[in-house]
């Protein structure tokens, strides 16, 4: 069964958007473990997981699968090797600070989305507003920190840092602080790319053997700051273009676009800037472009029918605008989506209509 996964044999996760000291085998598993103490028997947790219904715990990489995309599951073949029961893989949910209140994300996992609700005299939920105002994040990261530096960690190999935005804090330099190999381990930041690294954290990563800088960006001009509001579209070309001047020799970069029903038919617009800005780094090695369904309230299923023929016109059979979207089943939540985005408009002075006027015909269902 190990080898249905290799995250279930050599991975952990910490998630520091929690009250709790949490930990799973990965991100993408849909239960995590609150762990009572610092020091933990890693092998008893991955048993319990190797033995759990895999295929509810699994679900998001088992249905991106059949939607034909390399899976989280399917990469740790590439990435893991596997050779024992030592952790190789570890990845870090920093925290939930974030700058920016993206209409894909939630208070869960953004302080500002928090903060935005406030002040939009939002109602929310018990658990956001003590996971915000009685904030154990400073007690839980020691608590991580304590127990990672127990473990056997001389055949890790990669390390991948989420948030919040993982770059505002130093949190992520205390990790990799504790490695001892660097120069055997590649690092990975999922960021939205409005945090200059600081001089403490470039002066670590020139140490490791290879770092990569993956930016989230969902669109171009007014669609990239409706979609990753309320960051500035110019701010972040010459961010872009800075970032790619001053890191060091071993960064790579890329890019997680998540196709949604709004930014989908405007993929080539996106695909230009990424030839242009940032499809290498300095010294001409290529950055990844990474594509990824959206689900919530911008749920990639609520991509109506006659707009999905129109990609089927726009864009080749083999494109993977194309063959992502063919598995996935209309849902006839529209109405809902329609809702939110018009809220989102009325509270933002943004008009997504405006924004999006291709295809906002396409909604009225």
């Amino acid at each position: 069964m190990s080898e249905f996964c290799r995250h279930l044999s050599n991975g952990l996760a910490y998630n520091n958007n929690t009250y709790e000291f949490t930990i799973s085998p990965c991100c993408y598993f849909a239960s995590d473990d609150a762990v009572g103490s610092s020091e933990f028997d890693l092998d008893e947790y991955r048993k319990k997981w190797k033995e759990s219904d895999l295929e509810k715990n699994c679900a998001i990489c088992l249905e991106m699968e059949q939607s034909g995309v390399h899976s989280y599951r399917q990469a740790s073949f590439d990435i893991i090797e596997g050779r024992n029961q030592n952790l190789e893989m570890l990845t870090v949910a920093i925290n939930k600070q974030c700058n920016l209140a993206c209409p894909s994300c939630n208070a869960g996992s953004s302080s500002f989305w928090y903060q935005e609700n406030i002040r939009n005299d939002i109602d929310q939920p018990n658990n956001i507003i003590k996971l915000h105002t009685e904030d154990k994040q400073g007690v839980i990261k020691d608590r991580f920190l304590e127990a990672l530096s127990k473990l056997d960690l001389s055949d890790l190999r990669y390390i991948k840092f989420g948030g919040g935005e993982p770059l505002m804090s130093n949190i992520h330099v205390e990790v990799l602080d504790l490695i001892k190999n660097p120069s055997d381990v590649t690092i990975q930041y999922t960021s939205n790319f409005s945090i200059m690294p600081t001089q403490r954290a470039l002066k670590a990563w020139e140490k490791f053997k290879l770092v990569k800088w993956v930016a989230s960006i969902d669109g171009v001009g007014k669609q990239f700051t409706f979609l990753r509001w309320p960051y500035d579209w110019k701010k972040l070309n010459l961010f872009t273009e800075q970032a790619v001047r001053i890191v060091p020799h071993n960064v790579m970069f890329g890019v997680e676009h998540t196709l949604n029903p709004l930014n989908i038919f405007y993929f080539d617009k996106f695909q230009s800037w990424f030839d242009q800005y940032i499809k290498t780094n300095k010294v001409g090695d290529k950055s990844d472009l990474n594509l990824h369904l959206c689900w919530g309230d911008l749920d990639i299923a609520r991509t109506p029918e006659k707009l999905r023929q129109l990609l089927r016109e726009k864009y080749p059979d083999t494109h993977p605008v194309v063959t992502m979207l063919q598995d996935v089943q209309y849902s006839d939540q529209v109405p809902k989506m329609v809702e939110y985005l018009d809220k989102l408009s009325d509270q933002r002075n943004q008009n997504w209509r405006n924004i999006f006027p291709e295809v906002e015909g396409y909604f009225n269902v």
